[in-house]
């Protein structure tokens, strides 16, 4: 099964310093991130929701999907290089393979944020 990274081909690349911001909360975007290395943390109303350091991991694809404004504020706190969808919504709609494996991706945050969840709920009881 191809990763991401591979999926949408050559696309530019972008880099990112340690401290800077990749997406902000609440601004506009469309674009699609795929983290090639480095590490980011993800807050949202200055929460820290999680770290992402996996090679291929997309950053952005909430925002493109539902056609909202970004979900969540992205610091690099290494410097990393992502490469960038631009108007990922098109291209997402136009590969069913990347759909899916945007999906699957979605499914695994997913399945550890319930887990994390969970374990929270049942060590505070």
């Amino acid at each position: 099964m191809p990763s991401l990274l591979e999926l949408v081909g050559d696309v530019p690349e972008i880099h990112f310093a340690e401290g800077d911001v990749v997406i902000k909360e609440g601004a506009p975007s469309g674009d699609l991130f795929l983290l090639k290395n480095g590490e980011v943390e993800v807050t949202r109303d200055q929460l820290s929701i999680g770290r992402i350091s996996k090679e291929g991991s997309a950053i952005g694809e909430m925002s493109a999907l539902l056609g909202v404004p970004a979900t969540a504020t992205v610091v690099a706190l290494t410097p990393c290089t992502f490469a960038v969808v631009r108007d990922a919504a098109s291209v997402i709609a136009g590969s069913h393979e990347i759909t899916l494996e945007i999906a699957r991706n979605l499914a695994r945050r997913l399945a550890w944020m319930t887990h994390t969840y969970v374990e929270q709920i049942y060590d505070d009881v």
